[in-house]
């Protein structure tokens, strides 16, 4: 389990309790999908608490709406102690470094007092270049008060985020998606930063299927871009034991996501 970090600013917390049902779990634990999703809502609601503004009036001094955009992301899921239906879920987020525009958050998911689950989202407020294309966007800093703190956490992600960019494609194609507005698109238009990760883990899946079975202990990813609808996205899959890397790539050849992993065995499970 990673190391507890306690944050420097303590007004920049939330907690909150939920009984775990369906709709809060995959196969086997706390459903990643869920987890990513719930983090970014706390991550959200944080900077909101920070600008002292709703995120519905993130707006710059020329008027333009702003976005809290994911860069990277890193989760942790205790697989040996999966969560269960009925569990009593606590969850407590916190902002662990501020450094406009970006803001490095933690959410951790317990039971019994343990942790399960930690994502860890960095975000940049950034705003659209042109309207109805997801493809320009900047960066912008410019109604955000908050004091810095904690940078050099967030220096050493951005750090690795530029060393990453030119680390070479592993593997081979497992599958191409069309983005669709209606199914993979936020409220903002955007195409949704968990979707990224959802469509790399149903293709990692299809790469070991046939082997044993497999879930992930952990993930980094970087993100590079975002997509527009309709467009194509080709997922590149590698897997060397128990870790690997998944990308997404446009029509171009662009690398837009880039996701290293490591996964372990589901115990008592045969290959399918």
């Amino acid at each position: 389990m990673p190391e507890a970090h306690k944050s420097v600013s303590d007004s920049l917390t939330m907690a909150g309790d939920f009984t775990v049902g369906l709709p809060h779990l995959d196969f086997h634990t706390l459903s990643e999908d869920f987890a990513l999703g719930h983090s970014m809502d706390c991550h959200w609601k944080m900077l909101a608490n920070s600008l002292g503004l709703k995120a519905s009036n993130w707006f710059d001094r020329k008027g333009d709406r702003m976005y809290a955009a994911a860069i990277y992301l890193s989760t942790w899921f205790d697989l040996e102690h999966p969560v269960g239906e009925d569990d009593e879920c606590r969850v407590n987020s916190e902002m662990l470094a501020v450094r406009k525009p970006h803001a490095l958050s933690t959410t951790r998911f317990l039971v019994n007092d343990t942790c399960r689950a930690e994502v860890r989202i960095l975000t940049s407020f950034v705003k659209r270049n042109r309207a109805g294309s997801n493809k320009k966007l900047s960066v912008t800093r410019d109604i955000w008060l908050e004091e810095d703190f904690g940078g050099s956490r967030i220096d050493e992600i951005l750090e690795n985020h530029h060393q990453a960019k030119s680390m070479p494609d592993l593997g081979k194609t497992y599958g191409t998606t069309e983005i669709n507005r209606a199914m993979d698109f936020n409220a903002a238009d955007l195409f949704y930063f968990k979707n990224f990760v959802r469509i790399g883990k149903a293709m990692e899946w299809r790469q070991n299927r046939g082997s044993a079975p497999q879930l992930n202990v952990s993930r980094e990813c970087y993100y590079y871009g975002n997509a527009d609808d309709g467009e194509m996205i080709k997922t590149r899959v590698a897997r060397e034991k128990a870790g690997g890397q998944t990308s997404h790539h446009t029509a171009d050849g662009k690398r837009i996501f880039l996701s290293s992993w490591t996964a372990q065995d589901l115990a008592n499970e045969a290959p399918d």
